[in-house]
C-alpha cells in the first residue's frame, strides 16, 4: 500500500506532484514543504513513526538524494535489503543517501518517533547539464548507502530553511544551494585548472553587466551560466573565485546597497523600497537586509 500525503500550502502550487511514501510500515503521518528549483524537486519532510521497527521504500522514477537532519528516539538507516542492517560506526543524524532511479533501497528505523530529512529528486540527464564536466559519470550509477559529509548536511539544512519559508525573488539562492549540494555528491575528484582560475575577463564583464541590468528581477543561476557557456556548478565556483562572493550573495548585496540609497537619500518608505528592489514583501526585505548588514532597515535608518 502507498501512503500519499498532499504537500502543505507552502509548497509551490502547480510545480510539485503529491508526495508518495512507498510501501510504508509504521508511518503515522507526514508533513512536507518544498518547491522546484531549476528542474530539481526539493522537499523538507518530517515523518511521525511508531517507535517500533518502521520502514519505507525510497525507490522513485527519478534519482533521489536524501539527507537525514534530525531523528528523535532510536536510530534510522538506509538498507539495500530490508532485513540486512547496514554496517556503521555512527548512529547520529546527518547521513546522506543516494538512490539511482527505480532502485529499491529501504529507509529503516527502530525506536524512532520522528525523523526529519531533505529529499531531492531530479532527472539524471538534467544532472549532467547542472554539473557539466564536474560530474563523475560513475557516481550517478552507483547507490550511496550511508555517508557523513558536513558540507552536504550544511547545504541540506539551508535548503530546509528555504523550503519552510519560500519568498518570491529568491530563485538564485535556492538554485545555488541545490547545485552546490549535488556537486558535493557527484563531483569528480579531478578539477579542471581552467575552472580554478575563475571566469575570463569577458565572462566576468558579461556576467556583471547582466546582473546589474536585471538585479531587481528573479535572476536564475542557469541563465548566468548559459551566458558564458558553463554549467551551473562550474559558473558558481568560477564566479566566487573571480569576485570572492557567490552569485546570489553579490546580487543580494547589490540590492541592499540600492535599498540603502533609496531610504537614506530619497527618503522612500521601507515598504516601497522592498518592492522597488525586487523583494517579495517587506518581511522578505527585512530578513535579507539583516542577513547583509546585521540589523533591520528600521534600526539602520535610526543611525543614519
Amino acid at each position: 500500500m502507498n501512503l500519499q500525503h498532499t504537500a502543505l500550502s507552502n509548497e509551490k502550487a502547480g510545480e510539485l506532484s503529491p508526495l508518495v511514501i512507498r510501501s510504508p510500515h509504521g508511518v503515522i503521518g507526514v508533513e512536507s514543504q518544498g518547491t522546484v528549483w531549476n528542474g530539481v524537486t526539493v522537499r523538507h519532510i518530517t515523518q511521525r513513526l511508531h517507535p517500533a521497527p518502521a520502514w519505507q521504500n525510497l525507490a522513485h522514477a527519478e534519482a533521489t538524494v536524501a539527507i537525514v537532519l534530525e531523528q528523535a528516539g532510536g536510530y534510522c538507516e538506509p538498507r539495500s535489503k530490508l532485513n540486512r542492517p547496514t554496517p556503521r560506526d555512527r548512529y547520529d543524524a546527518g547521513h546522506v543517501v543516494y538512490v539511482p532511479p527505480n532502485e529499491d533501497l529501504w529507509g529503516y528505523s527502530d525506536g524512532i518517533e520522528m525523523v526529519r530529512d531533505v529529499r531531492i529528486r531530479f532527472d539524471l540527464m538534467h544532472l549532467e547539464s547542472l554539473l557539466g564536466e564536474d560530474l563523475d559519470l560513475k557516481k550517478k550509477r552507483e547507490p550511496v548507502i550511508l555517508v557523513y559529509n558536513q558540507r552536504i548536511t550544511k547545504c541540506a539544512q539551508l535548503l530546509a530553511e528555504e523550503c519552510d519559508d519560500l519568498p518570491e525573488g529568491n530563485q538564485i539562492y535556492g538554485e545555488s544551494l541545490t547545485t552546490a549540494l549535488l556537486a558535493a555528491v557527484f563531483r569528480s575528484s579531478g578539477t579542471s585548472k581552467s575552472i580554478l582560475t575563475g571566469l575570463t575577463r569577458w565572462q566576468l564583464r558579461r556576467t556583471i553587466e547582466y546582473m546589474q541590468e536585471y538585479q531587481f528581477q528573479d535572476i536564475r543561476l542557469s541563465d548566468l551560466a548559459s551566458l558564458v557557456g558553463l554549467s551551473s556548478s562550474q559558473f558558481a565556483r568560477s564566479f566566487k573565485i573571480s569576485t570572492g562572493s557567490p552569485p546570489h550573495r553579490w546580487i543580494l548585496e547589490s540590492r541592499i546597497k540600492r535599498a540603502q540609497e533609496l531610504m537614506s537619500q530619497q527618503r522612500r518608505p521601507i515598504s516601497v523600497v522592498s518592492t522597488l528592489t525586487g523583494f517579495a514583501d517587506q518581511s522578505h526585505f527585512t530578513k535579507s537586509f539583516r542577513r547583509v548588514t546585521g540589523v533591520t532597515p528600521a534600526v539602520w535608518l535610526r543611525f543614519r
